[in-house]
């Protein structure tokens, strides 16, 4: 049996990409949305800090970059530009963990000094369904941490 992909990976990243892009719910969540938004992930077990960058276009999902440097990288300090992009969170990788097996909440990430949430806040509201069910589906995959 293959051994389970790891979160925050290339290898998570394209069974995430395969599930999303098969989920009704998403789909039509996002069926207006055409944005590009970035997740990172510091302190991996590997050591390595990554930021992987999607493109969301009419109910799918599709990855732009995945970019991998060894912690802690320039990759932490690197400038949002504004209009570059919708949205690019920032979350220690122990953190993101706890968001994915349910153990922190949407409270808990607004309130944590851990999770950064970079781009127009209200811009961001109007997408939370596909943003939410983003999370849902990565959640229910199998995989290692």
């Amino acid at each position: 049996m293959a051994e389970l992909p790891r979160y925050f990976t290339t290898e998570f990243t394209d069974v995430f990409l395969e599930a999303i892009n098969k989920d009704a719910v998403f789909q039509k969540a996002a069926r207006s949305m055409r944005e590009t938004i970035a997740l990172r992930g510091t302190d991996t077990p590997d050591k390595k800090d990554v930021e992987v960058r999607y493109r969301v276009h009419d109910g799918r999902i599709e990855l732009l970059s995945f970019e991998e440097q060894d912690a802690p990288g320039p990759l932490r300090t690197t400038k949002f530009v504004k209009g570059s992009m919708l949205a690019r969170t920032t979350a220690p990788y122990d953190f993101w963990v706890k968001l994915d097996k349910g153990e922190v909440g949407v409270i808990d990430v607004i309130m944590s000094p851990d999770y950064k949430l970079e781009g127009p806040k209200l811009k961001v509201l109007r997408y939370i369904r596909a943003f939410t069910r983003m999370g849902d589906v990565a959640a229910e995959l199998p995989k290692r941490y």
